[in-house]
């Protein structure tokens, strides 16, 4: 059986034991506590006709006493007969009004008793008005007092009678009501245990079954996990692994279309190396040699020298650097780093390059590399946009500045032809170019190589006026704060 089918089976049993218990509290109301009550009134009733003989035997002593007694000793037994009337009428008055419930036996047994008690009570009042006579009328008087001695065999009798028939029914309906209680409660208990057996040692079997499957459940998916999560570490490296290949291949690009600039860059040092060697060597050849301008050309050959070995390094740097580095660096060094790079290209454009760089930006975290290939790939951008649009003035951005959250956003922007909308959509696009000779590939790279390092890229154009590249990167944690001055590489 499936659970939900167990748990309708539960659900229709747990109406039933409801039922059940129902059914049990209605019977404790409509059997029990009618015979709680009853009983309850049982006590008073055998106390009250209990009495009325004590009560009886009092008159009839008090009577005697006064036919007896003369004087003082009259008059009190006089007075006790008078109180001892008043509260055996009120009590015969009790038991004739009963409670309502009172058995056939009972009534009939009072009806009995009636006339012994008339004729008592009558006799005590006529005792009590041939007393009160003046003068008393003692033959009257000795009368009374005859009757009721005559009748207190009778009453007593008679009495006893309704005491036993009181008692018996009150012995009745106490086996009755302990019938109902065992009743009762023998189906209480055998609810109790179907209740048990029925619901709640199934209910627990289901729940320590769920639990079991919950359990095993859990396993599998924390199996599930682990191996989904390998597969993803794995998925991760591939993916590292491939931006670390496509990032090389468009940076060696990006070196070939900047070739020429390259060679106008180096010439310019390589030549001044051999002017300066030559000018040494004529100098050097006279007979007295102007030594102090020997010296001065070579400090300048060494300092042409030491230029052209820095423009072959960051070449030579931004080509062959492999595997993904994840370290601290600094926001303008990497900015100075791609200008340097592409100096040649810059002054050969004739563009005015104004340089922003906000102070005290924190410190980030990746590979400076690949960040310094997506300044180089946006600056080289900008600098196509502003050939092809041929604007008067061109004029190139570059920004950096404090980003919310603590991080710092790159800005590389132009005065040049704009990107309309619909490119605008599809300029992230790999594969995607508007230059006839160009693979597409560049932005794509860039906005890849941001997002691998948690960052955000941002394009705004208007066309024939402007255009801004963006892209955020986080700060790093504090305790890669430690970035001892620009990148070093």
């Amino acid at each position: 059986m499936t659970s939900a089918a167990m748990i309708d089976v539960f659900e229709r049993q747990y109406r039933a034991a409801l039922a059940v218990v129902m059914l049990l509290v209605l019977g404790d109301r409509l059997l029990v506590q009618p015979y709680l009550a009853r009983l309850a009134t049982d006590a008073p009733l055998i106390n009250v006709s209990g009495r009325q003989r004590m009560l009886s035997q009092r008159l009839a002593k008090a009577a005697l006493e006064f036919d007896r007694g003369r004087g003082a000793e009259g008059g009190e037994a006089l007075g006790e007969v008078r109180r001892v009337l008043d509260l055996w009428s009120e009590s015969h008055d009790r038991l004739l009004r009963g409670d309502g419930r009172d058995g056939r036996a009972v009534r009939e047994a009072l009806a009995a008793l009636g006339p012994s008690f008339v004729a008592m009570r009558d006799a005590a009042r006529r005792l009590l008005d041939s007393a009160s006579a003046d003068p008393p009328d003692a033959a009257t008087a000795r009368e009374a007092v005859a009757a009721i001695l005559d009748h207190e065999g009778e009453y007593l009798r008679r009495m006893d009678r309704v005491v036993g028939l009181y008692e018996e029914e009150a012995r009745g309906r106490i086996a009755t009501f302990r019938r109902i209680g065992w009743a009762l409660a023998g189906m209480t208990l055998a609810s109790l245990v179907a209740i048990g057996a029925l619901i709640f040692r199934p209910a627990a079997k289901l729940l320590r079954r769920q639990v079991d499957e919950l359990a095993r459940a859990r396993d599998e998916l924390e199996a599930r996990v682990r191996e989904r999560t390998k597969e993803l570490e794995a998925a991760r490296e591939r993916h590292r692994s491939l931006l670390e290949q496509v990032s090389h291949a468009g940076r060696a690009s990006t070196v070939g279309e900047m070739a020429s600039a390259l060679a106008h860059e180096l010439n310019q040092p390589l030549g001044a190396v051999a002017n300066y060697a030559e000018g040494c060597l004529i100098a050097l050849e006279k007979p007295e040699p102007p030594l102090e301008e020997v010296r001065g050309a070579l400090r300048q050959l060494r300092d042409a020298t030491l230029r052209a070995g820095r423009i072959i390094g960051h070449v030579r740097r931004f080509v062959t650097r492999h595997g993904p580095s994840l370290e601290p660096f600094r926001a303008e060094a990497a900015v100075n780093d791609a200008i340097e790079i592409l100096r040649g290209r810059l002054q050969a454009s004739g563009a005015a390059v104004h340089l922003d760089m906000a102070p005290d930006l924190p410190c980030l975290v990746g590979d400076p590399v690949q960040i310094q290939q997506v300044l180089v790939n946006l600056v080289g951008n900008a600098l196509d946009s502003l050939a092809q649009s041929q604007v008067p003035n061109p004029r190139l951005v570059i920004r950096t500045t404090r980003s919310n959250p603590d991080g710092v956003e790159f800005e590389v922007g132009d005065n040049g032809e704009g990107i309309t909308p619909e490119i605008l959509s599809r300029i992230f696009d790999a594969y995607f170019s508007t230059r006839a000779d160009g693979m597409g590939m560049g932005l794509a790279i860039c906005r890849t190589i941001v997002e691998a390092h948690q960052g955000r890229f941002f394009v705004e154009s208007e066309p024939g006026v402007s255009t801004t590249f963006r892209f955020q990167i986080p700060a790093a944690p504090p305790d890669h704060e430690r970035a001892d001055g620009p990148h070093r590489g």
